[in-house]
């Protein structure tokens, strides 16, 4: 290569959002990147304009953002390198098709458009997992070798490549344009050498010949992902474990162009639990979902980390600065990783521990609006008492809202059928309920010390355990049979809306006993 430092690179398709595959080979690279002191560029491959849309572009940057994933060139990086765009590099693709064309490592294709010009296989944002630019055009996957073998795959041969020249005049002017098919010695097996995974052989025979350029002029992914690596000077390329399909293609056009290739590491496949590939099936796939369901940034890249690679003990738990110090791609497995949803619960409950309570209260009033459209009590102060409340109970920042629905509601609540039956049938419920009203009513303070002297001042009045009225209070509160501590929950709920609950099940109460009593005398 043309440098010594270290340059990596990262080349979503913006075909749909970021992927927590794609996600994790961002942040491999980062870290190789950021423990070498070496570069890390963002390229777009935007070149499938049936798939493209601008908003999976920018959903993309700003989930790296999120990850906080910087990229030093590359799209909105500034500098002299900035952007890094595949459709605005095709000049650079053409010169060097014309320098294979011109040294007859290409020929001219012209067979049916649907077998030969397709698009290649792009990826599937909801059920791939590594960086998005996995598309393929028919390789040999030494992975899946097992079902079929290598050596039962031979590639079929193009019929172009032996054209008479009149022929090849003919069929020219006949259809107006020609692909270019990259020309490949059948008698010639491809060695891989990678990091992570050693020599993998590709046997002669299973690489065929295989287009370059599109008849429209458009450079196909094998072919501009290696010229644009070779001209952004990357050095190590770093993706899934699906390019490896790719590899020896590449690896034909960097020798037939005489450029020195980078060195190649591909990632382990991410499973799910049940061992198999990680699909939109499985629920949330992409990093936004996860942003949504209230995961940390710091928790979730943690998680990503150890997604493959280790620090050799059974620390879990890793600072990013740590993790940047120890990552290394020699330490990187070669078997799949299972991503276990349970474990990313753990570690951002871990996270969350250390969250100042203001932070957490931020995060969770910018979850708010989509989480919970109908919210009404939406205070910041008044989130920030909910979420102090809730947050050492729960896994995520949306878990708050889920679990505390009925602290940003106005008003009375539907009780669930469990609370009802397990803490209302008593016939005393609704004596119970309008002593607890008048209580809280003429409490001098609404506190937790002043809600808990009148509820235990009225147990002692009537010679019963406390118990007789916390339940009913908590269904008419929370709607629920289990709730946090009563008394913080009825001081967070306020004295104005504790009561309207308590009349609303106080009528809901008063309006079944007449009608269980019409049901009995019939």
């Amino acid at each position: 290569m043309k440098t010594e430092r270290v340059r990596v690179r990262f080349a979503p398709s913006p075909t749909g959002f970021l992927h927590v595959g794609g996600a994790r080979t961002a942040l491999f690279n980062w870290l190789f990147a950021r423990h070498h002191g070496g570069a890390f560029v963002l390229r777009v491959e935007d070149t499938d304009a049936a798939r493209f849309r601008p908003e999976f572009t920018a959903g993309i940057y700003d989930a790296l953002r999120w990850l906080k994933l910087d990229w030093d060139e590359g799209p909105d990086a500034g500098g002299p390198h900035a952007p890094y765009v595949q459709s605005e590099r095709r000049a650079l693709h053409s010169q060097a098709a014309a320098k294979l064309v011109a040294d007859g490592r290409v020929y001219e294709c012209f067979c049916v458009k649907p077998a030969v010009e397709a698009p290649e296989p792009a990826d599937d944002s909801a059920d791939d997992e590594p960086d998005d630019d996995s598309r393929d055009d028919g390789a040999v996957d030494p992975g899946r070798a097992k079902a079929r073998p290598l050596q039962d795959r031979a590639a079929p041969a193009c019929p172009c490549g032996s054209l008479a020249d009149a022929e090849r005049e003919r069929l020219r002017a006949e259809r107006g344009g020609a692909a270019l098919r990259f020309r490949v010695d059948p008698a010639r097996a491809v060695t891989v050498n990678d990091i992570i995974r050693g020599d993998v052989t590709f046997p002669a025979g299973t690489i065929g010949d295989f287009v370059i350029v599109k008849s429209d002029g458009v450079a196909l992914y094998n072919f501009a992902a290696v010229i644009d690596d070779h001209a952004m000077e990357i050095t190590h390329v770093i993706r899934g474990e699906e390019h490896l399909a790719n590899t020896p293609k590449q690896l034909l056009l960097y020798e037939a162009l005489r450029w020195e290739p980078p060195v190649m590491a591909h990632l382990p496949i991410i499973l799910n639990e049940q061992r198999r590939k990680l699909s939109k099936r499985d629920g949330a796939t992409f990093v936004n979902d996860y942003r949504e369901l209230g995961y940390l940034p710091e928790a979730l890249v943690n998680f990503l980390a150890l997604l493959g690679w280790s620090p050799g003990d059974n620390r879990e738990i890793m600072p990013l600065e740590e993790i940047v110090r120890e990552f290394a791609l020699a330490d990187v497995v070669k078997h799949p990783a299972i991503f276990d949803l349970n474990k990313l619960g753990w570690m951002n409950k871990e996270y969350l521990k250390d969250l100042p309570l203001h932070v957490a209260a931020d995060h969770v009033a910018a979850l708010l609006p989509k989480r919970m459209p109908s919210a009404t009590r939406t205070d910041p102060k008044h989130i920030a008492r909910v979420t102090g409340l809730l947050v050492d109970r729960v896994r995520t920042l949306a878990d708050v809202i889920d679990l505390g629905a009925y602290f940003f509601a106005d008003g009375p609540i539907d009780p669930t059928p469990e609370a009802l039956e397990k803490h209302c049938k008593a016939p005393e419920t609704v004596e119970r309920l309008r002593a607890i009203r008048e209580a809280l009513a003429d409490a001098p303070g609404f506190g937790e010390a002043d809600i808990e002297a009148a509820i235990r001042g009225l147990a002692e009045k009537h010679g019963v355990k406390a118990a007789s009225f916390i339940h009913p209070l908590r269904v008419a509160l929370t709607g629920q049979a289990v709730s946090p501590g009563i008394f913080e929950v009825t001081s967070i709920v306020g004295r104005e809306t504790s009561l309207a609950r308590i009349d609303g099940l106080l009528e809901r109460l008063s309006s079944v006993k007449p009608a269980a009593a019409s049901g009995t005398s019939a």
